[in-house]
């Protein structure tokens, strides 16, 4: 009886822990006292210090926001404190206490900023209990941040949104405790902020006569004249609000390359001297600043009118995916070569940087940029953003220069976070909520004195695709039960919506993806009981179920799952033999099913919808039926290695989704293709015994505007020992391309193999004229076939 009273008190106990760290980013620590609060309560909030009169206001409008609609209470009001005062257990300025007492409340910190971030979990609690009808539970929390730098960027120049969406977006960020906002706010396809000395950025760089519309594989575009930009009165104005909620503002001023809009607007300060137009379409075009003195005078009246604007001491000079074919070919950039010793372009490039760098020293100002900015040479005090992969951010800290980590592979929020078949279109790549909720920002090759270089790290919102367009109805069955109505601000918070959540925990520092269902679990409730009330948009992706396949004893194996729904419904449409329809008790998922053969596998929340269009969406289903067309051949799950491992933002499923009988589809980047970068595929297969195979296949991808070409050259070798091999048969690069990416191969006669080794060559550095022209081809492969 003792042990089962034990056992009931460490439940309880544990009930109220977890009802104690319902915010998120979830705190550093806390410890439950006794009593409680009424969410009933009127609040008095007090201050002594000028420093805190915009906590005050902030606190006062989000409580009585939540609060629920009462009377005149007898009851005396909760005293709310504010203090800045430093707390022993305190060492960094974000930092604060919240003490929670029956009938007070404080906050302290020892700087404003710290008073505030505990003012937005206060905010968090106090929604949570309140919508919930509960108390707020008396307690005591000491909590700061781990990481400095804790960022969301926001693109607005490949899709313009107005200054009323940039402070909620602001909103969100400082309710989630992040404290940098990085403004992309010049590019190819638009220039979005005002510079009175050079009128004509805004009047002619800040609008185009047309955007691409749908996948960037088609090419097409409306005629619509499109743009806008803000003022410097608005940027002012934006800037005040972000720091009164202890935000800071990071322009990025793009440089030397993708300045196609300020081109159009003063062509005398390219190579070629013009005409241009601002970009309609996505991708990385030629035309690029000429690195005459002319140019760096231009660029540094521009950038003094950012930094009066701006009090940031960083400033984003971008850096990223600047094409050298112009400067080859330039009698100014050939002369600027020879005069200072450059051996080539990337090392003009390098010597672009340090002269931007020097200017904006002298203004007591830092540069940042993307990691192309270590090509040629680092300039002697730049900050990196590593988005290319970790690789950036470690030889910066190897160097002793600060950066922060934005791999595409955990931070791009343009990435699809569901299965992109029921998802708007998106740039590509496969980063759900789980995966950023995995990620630490601090790579394993930095040794801890190096570590301290990594500032933190942000997430990335490209808006390339970001209009609110509504998805064509997918192969899904049912996929037309559902539609997606949204306007572009709601789609820029669909798509950072939950992940903001995920990553704000991450660089809080309190993360433990051990315990992702139970972080799952309280995303459910901010976004039911906070942001909803709030009208932010939210991604449904995570009541989608999830499908994983796997391999076992040489056989293919579908697993179902959802962490917020506990029943789950099956069927597959294959051959009479594979599965009896006989009641729905049969129909009911339990555990893993074997796949063993071709065919249609559909799979939902509810029984009745895979037969019935009509069944009504019910409230959090992103779709009620899903539905995965599985290819069996004799490679499914069958073993495989790889020579060259995938890169990390392309490697979901590693190399057994190459013979996991699911084909990627040509429109989505997402998690079923392997992405190679300048690397070949050479892959072995092991088919268990020696066995009759006469037809060969493999997908690859051509997505140019992607960096994404097909392979040289694609050869299938078979083999009865697995160390001699015989080829037997080989596509060129003009095979490859007139199959479009599906290859396959029928030999005239059949062949024994127990090992086939499939290769794919990859494009190589892309030449001159193309997209990504001076960088390393992707090369993407999906299914490889063997029947």
């Amino acid at each position: 009886m003792r042990l089962k009273y034990l056992f009931a008190c460490l439940a309880v106990l544990m009930l109220e822990l977890r009802a104690l760290s319902q915010s998120i980013p979830s705190v550093a620590s806390h410890q439950a006292t006794t009593g409680s609060i009424s969410s009933k309560n009127n609040f008095d909030v007090r201050v002594h210090d000028a420093q805190l009169q915009f906590a005050k206001k902030y606190l006062k409008e989000k409580l009585s926001f939540f609060q629920p609609k009462l009377g005149k209470s007898k009851q005396k009001p909760t005293i709310i404190e504010l203090k800045i005062k430093p707390a022993k257990e305190i060492r960094m300025d974000e930092g604060y206490v919240l003490d929670i007492r029956p009938k007070k409340i404080i906050i302290q910190g020892k700087h404003p900023s710290g008073v505030f971030r505990g003012v937005t979990t206060l905010i968090q609690l106090y929604a949570l209990a309140s919508s919930n009808s509960k108390d707020l539970k008396c307690q005591r929390i000491v909590d700061q941040p781990k990481f400095d730098w804790r960022g969301m960027h926001l693109d607005v120049s490949r899709h313009f949104f107005p200054v009323s969406f940039i402070k909620k977006y602001i909103d969100l960020l400082a309710l989630y405790k992040m404290n940098v906002f990085h403004w992309h706010l010049t590019d190819d396809q638009g220039w979005r902020i005002e510079i009175k000395k050079y009128p004509k950025l805004t009047e002619v760089g800040a609008w185009r006569n047309g955007t691409m519309v749908g996948p960037y594989s088609d090419q097409k575009f409306d005629t619509l004249r499109y743009g806008g930009y803000y003022t410097q009165e608005e940027i002012k104005d934006v800037v005040r609000y972000a720091a009164e909620r202890h935000i800071t503002i990071v322009p990025e001023i793009e440089m030397p390359g993708h300045a196609l809009a300020a081109l159009a607007s003063y062509p005398e300060y390219s190579c070629q001297g013009g005409p241009f137009e601002v970009a309609k379409g996505w991708g990385v075009f030629d035309d690029v600043f000429c690195t005459k003195e002319e140019t760096f005078h231009f660029i540094e009246d521009i950038l003094s009118e950012v930094v009066a604007l701006f009090p940031s001491k960083v400033i984003h000079i971008g850096g990223d995916e600047c094409p050298k074919v112009r400067w080859k070919s330039c009698a100014h950039c050939q002369k600027r070569m020879a005069e200072n010793g450059l051996k080539d372009e990337h090392e003009l490039q390098s010597y672009f940087i340090r002269r931007v760098e020097k200017f904006l020293q002298s203004k007591g100002r830092k540069l940042i940029g993307w990691d192309e900015i270590l090509e040629g040479g680092l300039a002697p005090e730049a900050m990196v953003m590593s988005w290319r992969g970790t690789e950036g951010g470690i030889a910066a800290a190897q160097m002793k220069h600060f950066a922060v980590m934005s791999p595409g592979s955990h931070c791009y929020f343009d990435h699809y976070q569901g299965n992109p078949k029921h998802e708007p279109l998106a740039f590509g790549g496969y980063t759900p909520l789980e995966k950023v909720y995995s990620f630490d920002p601090i790579p394993q090759e930095l040794n801890l004195e190096e570590a301290k270089y990594i500032l933190g790290a942000q997430a990335n919102v490209w808006t390339e695709y970001i209009s609110g367009t509504v998805p064509q109805p997918s192969a899904n069955l049912h996929a037309n039960i559902w539609k997606m109505t949204m306007s572009p601000e709601q789609h820029v918070e669909y798509m950072v919506l939950p992940r903001l959540l995920a990553l704000s925990e991450v660089l809080w520092g309190t993360a433990n993806p051990e315990h992702y269902n139970e972080f799952l679990n309280r995303v459910v409730q901010h976004k039911k009981q906070l942001l909803t009330p709030l009208n932010y948009h939210f991604s449904q992706s995570i009541y989608e179920i999830g499908l994983r396949v796997f391999p076992k004893e040489g056989e293919l194996f579908a697993e179902l799952s959802s962490p917020l729904v506990r029943q789950l419904y099956y069927a597959m449409d294959l051959k009479q033999d594979a599965l009896t329809m006989t009641g729905k008790e049969k129909l009911i998922y339990r555990e893993p099913i074997k796949i063993t053969h071709s065919g249609l596998f559909r799979y939902s929340h509810d029984f009745d919808a895979m037969y019935n269009a009509n069944t009504a969406v019910p409230e959090n289903m992103r779709s009620l039926d899903y539905s995965q067309v599985f290819s069996v051949n004799k490679a499914t799950a069958k073993p495989i290695h790889l020579v060259n491992e995938p890169h990390k933002s392309y490697s979901f499923g590693g190399s057994f989704s190459l013979v996991n009988g699911i084909h990627a589809t040509k429109e989505h980047l997402g998690k079923d293709w392997l992405g190679f970068f300048g690397e070949d595929l050479i892959a072995t297969i092991d088919l268990g015994q020696p066995t009759t195979v006469q037809k060969f296949g493999m997908n690859v991808l051509n997505r140019e505007g992607s960096w994404v070409y097909l392979p040289q050259l694609i050869r299938f070798e078979i083999s009865t020992d697995g160390a001699n091999f015989q080829e037997v048969a080989t596509l060129t690069a003009q095979e490859i391309l007139a199959c479009d990416g599906e290859v396959g191969v029928t030999l005239k006669n059949s062949v024994q193999a127990k090992f086939v080794r499939a290769t794919a060559i990859n494009y190589g550095m892309i030449p001159d004229g193309n997209p990504g022209a001076g960088n390393r081809a992707w090369l993407f492969v999906d299914e490889v076939m063997v029947e």
